[in-house]
């Protein structure tokens, strides 16, 4: 039989079946969220609410209805606390550096806890990534006061609550009385001992934070589009925690240029206003289809979040022409970051539920 071409495996499916269901959360999640914010002042402020209330919901996704309720508790403190800091320190590059470096440390030790704890700590990553990414871009901080921001936070993470109840309660119809009483809080003793024994879910945090905290310095003081493109970058390749294996941190770089690329040919022949109204829907369908095509999954998941961050401004379909080579540095820092620091840490086997990108 004739050996099949290395790349068509990389476009092969998995055999996992796509996330629909974690997508049918974050659209309903993202609604609500735009919906709950509707009273409030400042229209901009509004994709503040829609994210939150996506990740909120998505917490609450999948597994018993008891415990996706407690996640989606959780979930919502975090994001609440973490976006309302990282909007607080926009356009402040050192505090910014700082806040970057404690949340992907935070989100790191998280993965001590279990599987729950590396999904959670996965959807408190992107939550992060797209509301600092956006606020610094589109200069919310100049134009919405952060009592009105972090307004606009709680409205979202109120809405990704009631979306997770909702949701659950629908789940909890046709589960059995053991399935429906079943609990597991994310424990905190795995999380003190990985800080007191500093093991390798607290050497990942450094191993992120490094990079992350540095790349984020230059991305606030400067605010210009290399600055953007080689910290985003950078960020989409560590938004797991955990060390990867080699193999899927290639997938996470070749589909994020594979989108960058994707993203530069499509701004040449598709309006500006064209790519950034679908947006919402390329990031989710990337989310979506990750699983079984992490490739093409990851590509649009790029592409989603990208398009999200510039929405505001309209100006990031404009730079994918030009930022290729940022984007290589971008993954370069962060593969270093990966395999220099601690090289002996063992690779995290275990996927991420949720879509990686």
């Amino acid at each position: 039989m004739e050996a099949r071409p290395r790349w068509r495996e990389w476009i092969a499916p998995t055999g996992a079946p796509p996330a629909w269901g974690l997508v049918r959360y974050l659209v309903c999640g993202l609604a609500v969220g735009i919906a709950f914010s509707a009273a409030l002042p400042h229209f901009r402020a509004t994709l503040l609410s829609a994210l939150t209330g996506a990740i909120v919901a998505a917490a609450s996704s999948g597994g018993p209805s008891g415990i996706a309720r407690r996640l989606a508790f959780v979930a919502a403190g975090w994001i609440m606390l973490l976006t309302a800091v990282g909007f607080a320190t926009g356009g402040h590059p050192v505090w910014a550096a700082l806040a970057m470096a404690v949340v992907a440390f935070l989100t790191s030790v998280a993965g001590a806890s279990g599987p729950l704890g590396v999904a959670l700590g996965f959807l408190l990553s992107l939550g992060y990534l797209l509301v600092t990414a956006m606020a610094r871009v589109a200069h919310l901080q100049e134009l919405v006061a952060l009592r009105w921001a972090v307004a606009h936070i709680v409205a979202g993470c109120l809405a990704g609550l009631v979306v997770a109840f909702v949701g659950t309660a629908w789940r909890r119809r046709s589960e059995t009385d053991e399935v429906r009483a079943a609990r597991a809080p994310i424990p905190l003793a795995p999380i003190w001992r990985s800080l007191r024994t500093f093991d390798e879910h607290a050497r990942d945090g450094v191993r992120r934070a490094i990079p992350l905290a540095v790349l984020m310095y230059f991305f606030q003081l400067d605010g210009g589009r290399d600055a953007f493109w080689i910290f985003f970058t950078a960020y989409l390749v560590l938004l797991t925690p955990g060390k990867n294996p080699k193999s899927q941190t290639s997938v996470r770089v070749g589909s994020t240029l594979f989108g960058v690329v994707l993203l530069g040919v499509a701004s040449l022949v598709i309006p500006d206003r064209v790519l950034f109204s679908f947006g919402v829907i390329i990031l989710f369908s990337g989310v979506g289809l990750g699983p079984a095509y992490p490739i093409v999954g990851g590509a649009f998941t790029s592409i989603g979040s990208i398009l999200m961050a510039g929405a505001p401004t309209g100006a990031i379909g404009d730079w994918t022409q030009r930022r290729l080579l940022d984007t290589l540095i971008g993954c370069a820092i962060a593969l270093v970051a990966t395999y220099l620091l601690w090289p002996r840490d063992k690779e995290a086997h275990t996927p991420v539920t949720a879509a990686p990108v």
